[in-house]
């Protein structure tokens, strides 16, 4: 190599040391700043339901815990498809960020392969609550027992009628769950939201449904119909007579959804970080416990890695009943 190349070179490197420093300052001004703007957290459902609670709740203490407002944007739309995706192609700085349940990413992507998000487009960084629900029965159903409702639908197959949210939603994918779990076949009747079920089931037109306990707690409390069991791993403090499936000897229908935080792949390991710290704290603090509990879910914390296994363990489990039963989405 001639003088005059090796001079180049020994410039260029020397440039590139110089511009390192420079660089590192930089990263390191971005992340004692941020967030120095408010931040968009977008849920994929409709203002007024259970996921626009959970959000609002959660954008006031973040918003306390980061010294930033939260603005909450509701995109709706394709099963949360639009809000997923949107959040998906949103600058990766940690200023658009994804509040959504689990089945955005266990449930849709098994029902619809032409879906412009993958959980690989996402940094996962925090649970926030579970949603426990309910097996509940229309208030004159001829079974008052889980024993008694197994030996009704033994001797009466597909005489049930089960309401659902929606084919394919995840209340559809619970009543399966239960259907196979005690052996017996109910007719799943699928309604478009958890709205006209309820509506249907306090009119007696259907004889059962998987709530959320935030609308069975209520209903079931002035008797307008009964709860038989719940599907979560341990009793619920909001239904504390009622036992659950595993307790009555049917250790497989356990099931739950569950809301988490995610943000663009590629968003800076500051923000990630930053944010989790944030989320762990909230999560655990007792006073979000009670502000969830009031509304019939249980807080929950998690590490960006926790949040992916749980994501990717749920994901297997309901891409294998929905193939096995040949579940497809309206």
């Amino acid at each position: 190599m001639n003088k005059p190349a090796k001079n180049c070179i020994f410039s260029a490197a020397l440039a590139f040391l110089a511009l390192m420093p420079m660089s590192l300052s930089a990263q390191s001004t971005e992340a004692a700043n941020w967030p120095s703007r408010p931040i968009t957290l977008v849920i994929p459902y409709p203002p007024g339901g259970t996921s626009d609670v959970v959000g609002r709740q959660l954008g006031q203490r973040l918003r306390e815990e980061l010294g930033q407002n939260f603005i909450i944007e509701n995109k709706v739309g394709a099963a949360t498809a639009i809000g997923a995706t949107a959040v998906a192609r949103a600058p990766k700085d940690g200023y658009t960020l994804l509040l959504s349940a689990g089945t955005t990413f266990t449930v849709i992507p098994h029902l619809n392969d032409k879906l412009q998000y993958r959980l690989e487009d996402f940094e996962p960084i925090s649970t926030v609550c579970t949603v426990p629900f309910a097996f509940v029965v229309k208030k004159d159903f001829p079974a008052k027992t889980m024993a008694e409702f197994i030996g009704y639908g033994k001797a009466n197959p597909n005489k049930i009628n089960n309401a659902t949210n929606g084919q394919g939603s995840m209340v559809h994918l619970l009543g399966e769950l239960i259907s196979s779990g005690l052996d017996i076949k109910m007719t799943q009747v699928h309604y478009k939201g958890a709205a006209p079920a309820t509506m249907d089931m306090l009119a007696g037109i259907v004889d059962s449904n998987v709530e959320a306990l935030t609308s069975a707690v209520p209903n079931v409390s002035t008797g307008r119909y009964r709860a038989l069991a719940v599907l979560s791993a341990d009793r619920q403090p909001l239904m504390p007579t009622v036992p659950t499936f595993k307790e009555l000897g049917f250790p497989s229908v356990v099931g739950e959804t569950w809301y988490g935080v995610f943000a663009p792949v590629g968003t800076p390991k500051y923000v990630v970080d930053r944010l989790s710290v944030a989320l762990r704290k909230i999560t655990s603090s007792a006073s979000f416990e009670e502000g969830m509990r009031k509304i019939g879910n249980e807080s929950k914390t998690s590490t960006p890695a926790e949040l992916r296994e749980i994501t990717l363990q749920q994901s297997k489990v309901w891409a294998d009943m929905i193939k096995r039963l040949n579940i497809k989405s309206e």
